[in-house]
């Protein structure tokens, strides 16, 4: 077992972010490194040997990690006018926009959202490094 993860495993109050994934010591209520209240904390959270990950609103999620001035704001990774929404942050889904809907719908549901054109390279880059 790693060193660090043998610490881990005996202090239960350790988690990782679930925007940035960020490993977080302690009990703050935000993550100290991109300010994201969602931390991820479980008493067995580090004795997994095999867990499922499901990674929602992935390539939001990697769009927000890469342009932290995305952080609190409505999200669409999609494109065009024609087109359809590829994912949206949570904070754009309860504004009603969902994946598949179409983009001027999108758009009618959540005016301020920000629309990004889906770069599928660098979210499969990121996916093996998520596995």
């Amino acid at each position: 077992m790693f060193p660090e993860r043998a610490m881990l495993v005996n202090d239960p109050l350790h988690g990782f972010c679930r925007d940035c994934f960020s490993l977080q010591r302690g009990t703050a209520r935000r993550c100290t490194a991109c300010g994201s209240p969602r931390i991820a904390r479980h008493a067995e959270l580090y004795r997994l040997h095999i867990a499922h990950v499901d990674c929602d609103a992935f390539y939001a999620a990697v769009e927000k990690r890469d342009n932290p001035e995305l952080r609190d704001k409505p999200l669409i990774i999609g494109g065009g006018k024609r087109g359809v929404v590829s994912t949206a942050c949570y904070i754009a889904r309860i504004r009603g926009v969902r994946s598949a809907m179409p983009m001027f719908k999108a758009l009618e549901a959540c005016p301020e959202a920000i629309v990004i054109p889906p770069d599928m390279e660098k979210y499969s880059r990121v996916g093996r490094e998520v596995r």
